[in-house]
């Protein structure tokens, strides 16, 4: 009798179980499950606001979804879990899907848990458009669908480095970069004259877990 494959790995058959893992790609699976990082610091970043601190620990490929609880030891006291962008006491995910705090409250002993972004991390160095800013991205992103821009690099610019990263949007300004609203292309400051840049981005998964968990194992039965 057909199972699917949630059901399938309920019974754990030792022939087929590494298989099924597999097709799941169950360390990513892993990976996307709520995450606990404890006794950490925070630190600047590049890729956030001067005025921000991000948290130390958070795996690349771990972004932030949000924040569930957390809690300093050091600093201001426990942080409240509140939209973008934080104030005093407070803490929240970045647009680039970082965990972060005010850089003013000096935490360097903090727990935080909090949801994970399901995707893939991946890399493209490409061409920008200086006179508009834009960097289109290729279709092997923009075909599973961007999700996060967590790093923006400017290689060739009058202003070369790492970008402070925004919501996604129309336009940046200087030292600055965004996903537009369809997350098709990035966004770089006309004022940069950015003509060649890396960027780092979280894609929608190449397995989608709920539909694979539900669909007939034909493959294992």
């Amino acid at each position: 009798m057909a199972e699917t494959i949630q059901q399938a790995l309920n019974r754990a058959d030792p022939n087929v179980i590494a298989d099924q893992f597999r097709s799941l790609k169950i360390g990513d699976v892993l990976r996307a499950l709520p995450t606990t990082i404890r006794r950490r610091t925070s630190a600047a970043s590049a890729s956030i606001a001067a005025t921000l601190f991000a948290v130390s620990g958070q795996a690349e490929e771990a972004r932030g979804a949000s924040v569930v609880t957390a809690y300093a030891r050091v600093g201001a006291g426990p942080g409240a879990a509140l939209a973008f962008p934080p104030g005093a006491g407070q803490i929240a995910v970045a647009p680039n899907g970082d965990v972060v705090v005010l850089a003013a409250d000096a935490w360097t002993d903090l727990d935080v848990t909090y949801l994970v972004e399901k995707g893939d991390v991946v890399e493209v160095v490409a061409n920008v458009v200086a006179a508009t800013g834009v960097l289109t991205l290729p279709t092997n992103i923009t075909n599973p669908g961007a999700v996060t821009l967590i790093q923006a690099e400017a290689i060739a610019a009058t202003s070369t480095g790492v970008k402070e990263i925004l919501a996604p949007g129309a336009a940046s300004a200087a030292g600055e970069a965004r996903l537009n609203l369809a997350k098709s292309t990035v966004v770089f400051a006309i004022a940069d004259a950015v003509t060649s840049a890396r960027v780092r981005l979280l894609i929608n998964s190449s397995v989608d877990v709920s539909a694979s968990l539900a669909s007939v194992d034909f493959v294992f039965v």
